[in-house]
């Protein structure tokens, strides 16, 4: 009798090992933690799960970052007679602003279950001011530069 009672623990508890495992996994990065104005940054968020079928996360409010382009791709294979899909969703960032600035966590609703990545604060310092560019024909001063 004792020896089915420790089997039984033992398949509950390896039920709930693999159940552990199972879960939907959510993470953002970032390229760099430090840049300035006119620089981009790469920010990007990896979901893996084995739902075969994943909504689209949440991401969060870029406000002091201008979105210059976004990019997504899913993968499912079937792995031990089960499915592991992974959804990428890649952002390029440019910084509207200087100061320490603060990126929230996205977000992903499986199964009622709410999962979150990480926030990150980016540090902006001002760059080089490039010159608006010129037109051609036109002189580069109506004061021009003469050395002798």
């Amino acid at each position: 009798m004792k020896a089915s009672t420790n089997l039984s623990i033992i398949f509950i508890s390896l039920f709930f090992v693999a159940n552990a495992f199972a879960e939907t996994n959510i993470k953002a990065e970032v390229d760099k933690h430090k840049l300035s104005t006119g620089e981009e940054l790469a920010y990007k968020i990896v979901i893996t799960s084995e739902e075969k079928s994943l909504p689209a996360p949440q991401l969060p409010e870029f406000k002091s970052f201008n979105v210059l382009s976004s990019a997504q791709s899913s993968t499912m294979s079937f792995v031990k007679g089960g499915v592991k899909t992974i959804l990428v969703y890649a952002i390029i960032l440019t910084p509207l602003e200087t100061g320490k600035l603060k990126i929230g966590p996205s977000q992903i609703k499986v199964k009622g279950k709410v999962y979150s990545s990480q926030g990150f604060e980016i540090e902006v310092s001002p760059g080089k001011e490039n010159p608006p560019p010129q037109e051609e024909g036109q002189p580069e001063s109506e004061n021009p530069k003469v050395t002798i």
